[in-house]
């Protein structure tokens, strides 16, 4: 396959058997049936360093590489088959594709959904903390990936409610969006929420109040909100929009109103497929502490990268 076909369109997601990646690709199969599109399941294996012991039969050098045997690729295709033919069973209209890769996992990921409507992984936790614990791929996958990238955890019981967070940034204008196709596509209503915190009242207290014609911090989380979804109820019109304006910590707020919802959306504040790329510090919170399956949004996100 050449570089350019690489990348896939549709919708990726990181299947590596366990029950966290069944959760992601039951989701990413819905969603990629929601969007028309295809879904493309992707098994990465990592090989060992050149001078690593190596079982004759299963890893084998060839001409001074590591190599690996064709027996692995095999059951790692067999197994994405099965996993594939059970999808067919359930949804016979969704075309899957399957590709196996071999090298780092959130950089495989990044590289195949290149095009992609966006990329899903599953968060592997520790099942006995309130809030799982992100895993180690899917936390560099949401740190490196420029599309849209979904972290699909257990959830309690959902009511059809997207919730998204609005600052009023670039990021911030591209999830929007994403919250409100989404609610569209699935019949949810939208509850977009602005905080800010409580500011010092030596220093902003006209501003507070509102004296001195400056807006308060109410009336400015409303008219960033009115800015942040306007055009978008005409495009949308059976979505049904709740906006809010909070005070407190934003992390603690929208994890706060996540609680049962179908989806939480936040920018992603990062430099997007760059290596060593990070996040802001309420999207980075949001991918670790969501109690709902999560999506990062990137600037930009509107257009497909070539």
């Amino acid at each position: 396959m050449d570089e350019a076909n690489r990348a896939e369109p549709g919708v990726v997601v990181g299947d590596d058997g366990s029950d966290g990646a069944r959760l992601a690709v039951d989701w990413a199969a819905a969603e990629a049936e929601a969007l028309g599109t295809c879904l493309v399941l992707v098994r990465t294996m990592t090989l060992p360093m050149p001078n690593a012991d190596f079982v004759p039969g299963v890893i084998a050098p060839v001409a001074g590489e590591i190599v690996a045997d064709q027996s692995i690729v095999d059951y790692a295709e067999k197994e994405l088959a099965e996993v594939a033919a059970g999808i067919g069973r359930t949804r016979p209209g969704l075309a899957v594709r399957t590709r196996v890769r071999f090298g780092r996992a959130s950089w495989e990921l990044a590289d195949i959904g290149r095009r992609a409507e966006l990329i899903v992984v599953g968060a592997s936790g520790r099942s006995g903390l309130p809030r799982l614990l992100l895993g180690s791929t899917a936390s560099q996958v949401v740190h490196t990936c420029a599309r849209p990238v979904v972290v699909v955890r257990p959830a309690k019981e959902k009511t059809r409610r997207v919730v998204v967070g609005v600052d009023g940034s670039p990021s911030s204008v591209a999830a929007v969006r994403y919250a409100y196709d989404f609610a569209d596509r699935h019949g949810c209503a939208l509850h977009a929420v602005h905080v800010w915190s409580e500011p010092p009242e030596d220093v902003f207290g006209p501003a507070r109040s509102g004296g001195e014609g400056q807006q308060s911090p109410q009336d400015e989380g409303e008219r960033l909100l009115a800015e942040s979804l306007t055009g978008l109820g005409e495009r949308h019109p059976d979505v049904v929009v709740r906006r809010e304006v909070a005070l407190g910590s934003v992390a603690e707020v929208l994890l706060d109103h996540a609680e049962a919802a179908t989806l939480l959306v936040v920018g992603g504040h990062g430099r997007g497929a760059l290596r060593g790329a990070f996040l802001g510090s309420v999207s980075h919170a949001m991918a670790y502490h969501a109690p709902c399956p999560v999506a990062i949004v990137r600037q930009g996100v509107e257009e497909h990268p070539a």
